[in-house]
């Protein structure tokens, strides 16, 4: 499950010039990491959404990925609040829920979130925790803490940095054959950088867990890589 980062031009719809804006995005990447474990078995994936955003702060998406599970196909539908508080920090709360249409095994879950991002001179800085009570498989409760920074670079490079901790409440569901272990929470991280140029957005990261191959579906789904991005707003 990798959770995604939007990349998104505006398209100004025509009955909505001054209220509401629609913007569109498509993706192709090396391998779909969701909290540093691979959704593909470590193959590409082609991914997209759209984005409805209200100029009050209210906000409506849909994204969709190709997965080498659950029929092959995960879609997330999305909607919050985003505002600034001020000129250099804002808020973003909402919810997602994470569909996998036709794949059995109770894999569907909701999540809610709230997060505070700002800047810090050339820094930015964010930090979000996200809720479920009933994770991924029915694997009960979770909680996910997430922070970032990126650094803007000379040549309008940009270096970024991610840190993630999860939490499951019942992280052993072998019966199902999902995880082979008791492992109940795990870490994630990458840094990389990022540039936008030719109107295309290129992507370049190091993804990593602390999860071992026993602790990970007894694959290597979990381990460091590299993943290469290309993304496209619409």
């Amino acid at each position: 499950m990798m959770k995604k980062t939007l990349i998104a031009a505006t398209l100004v719809t025509a009955s909505l010039p001054a209220l509401a804006e629609i913007s569109g995005n498509v993706a192709l990447t090396t391998d779909y990491r969701f909290r540093g474990i691979s959704q593909t078995g470590s193959d590409p994936a082609i991914q997209g959404g759209f984005d409805w955003a209200h100029e009050s702060g209210f906000y409506l998406g849909t994204w969709g990925s190709n997965v080498n599970f659950a029929n092959s196909l995960e879609l997330d539908y999305y909607g919050g609040y985003a505002h600034d508080i001020n000129d250099s920090l804002a808020f973003d709360v909402g919810a997602i829920y994470y569909d996998y249409p036709g794949g059995g095994g109770n894999l569907e879950f909701w999540e809610i979130h709230g997060g505070l991002s700002g800047d810090l001179g050339p820094v930015s800085l964010s930090g979000t925790i996200s809720y479920s009570d009933d994770y991924f498989a029915s694997t009960g409760t979770a909680f996910y803490y997430d922070l970032g920074a990126s650094y803007s670079l000379p040549a309008d490079f940009t270096l970024s940095a991610h840190y993630g901790y999860q939490t499951i409440d019942d992280g052993s569901i072998k019966d199902d054959g999902f995880f082979s272990s008791d492992e109940d929470n795990y870490q994630d991280w990458s840094i990389g950088v990022s540039r936008s140029m030719w109107s295309l957005d290129f992507d370049l990261s190091y993804v990593d867990t602390n999860l071992g191959s026993s602790d990970c579906f007894g694959d290597n789904i979990c381990d460091s890589t590299v993943v290469f991005s290309i993304a496209k707003s619409l």
